[in-house]
């Protein structure tokens, strides 16, 4: 095996860990948020450390992503060990964290982790157009946030799939964002400085930051081992989807095989959370 694949294996295997680690650790004090401008206090100092701690570790991640790039000639070779990230979740979760890691919530994680990693190994660099269309993009985010405006009040009136439905929301304005990111630099020919004279890369941001945002959320009341592989996921389908939905770039056979086999990890992942369950858990943790 070439010396540098193996170094973009193990910085990218680092990488990915470091995101969803940070996200679990995050997840471990996200409680302490509540005491508001208390978390500068002695009594929740030490609490609030740890979780901004988690941040730092999730934002090292991107130091290493941007390694492992510049060593590796195949981006998507860094972009399939996602699946080793959520491995490393998955054992945080259950040692950590001390959630229950059932059977079903590992299949569905199985599921997520072949989908996603197929998507990225077959990916293929489609031409980039020269334009994009607003209205459709409007459209998309608009029947979304509808989807969401539903969702939401009936998580927290029924409590139940708050994971799935806080984690794929904060996924989706990921995945957005990095969409809108790529037109920014699309619109402005590719010019890193000139992509600033356009709105674009301030719409990707104020996404990055709902997505942080919604992501504590979905942590104060969703498992990790459910909401972070809801986070993956979208952030990586939502791309795909307004690729097809505003540029009619279609995917091979393979890549729609593994959407569908993300989509069913997905289900399972959250059809298996117990939503009363894990919200009585939560409350006790509060109390703490």
């Amino acid at each position: 095996m070439d010396n540098l694949l193996i170094l973009t294996i193990i910085l990218g295997g680092l990488a990915a860990s470091a995101l969803n680690i940070g996200k679990g650790v995050q997840k471990l004090k996200v409680h302490v948020l509540l005491q508001g401008f208390g978390v500068f206090s002695e009594e929740h100092r030490r609490d609030f450390g740890i979780w901004l701690f988690g941040v730092l570790i999730s934002l090292a991640s991107a130091a290493l992503y941007s390694v492992s790039m510049k060593v590796s000639d195949k981006p998507s070779t860094v972009s399939s060990l996602v699946g080793v990230g959520l491995i490393a979740l998955v054992i945080f979760a259950r040692f950590v964290l001390k959630e229950k890691v059932g059977i079903r919530k590992l299949i569905g994680t199985a599921l997520i982790i072949i989908g996603t990693t197929v998507l990225t190994v077959f990916d293929s660099n489609a031409e980039a157009p020269e334009s994009f269309m607003p209205p459709k993009l409007l459209k998309f985010v608009g029947l979304m946030l509808a989807i969401y405006l539903a969702l939401i009040p009936y998580t927290l009136l029924t409590k139940r799939i708050h994971g799935f439905v806080f984690g794929s929301l904060a996924g989706f304005f990921i995945g957005l964002g990095l969409f809108i990111a790529d037109i920014a630099l699309v619109e402005s020919g590719g010019d890193l400085v000139e992509q600033f004279k356009n709105p674009y890369p301030y719409i990707a941001f104020i996404s990055a930051i709902g997505a942080f945002s919604v992501t504590q959320l979905a942590f104060l009341r969703g498992r990790a081992i459910v909401v972070v592989p809801c986070i993956n996921s979208f952030a990586i389908l939502v791309p795909l989807y307004l690729e097809f939905f505003i540029y009619s770039i279609r995917l091979n056979n393979v890549q729609y095989s593994a959407v569908i086999t993300v989509v069913i990890g997905v289900v399972i992942l959250s059809a298996t959370a117990s939503g009363r369950v894990g919200m009585i858990n939560d409350d006790k943790n509060l109390k703490v």
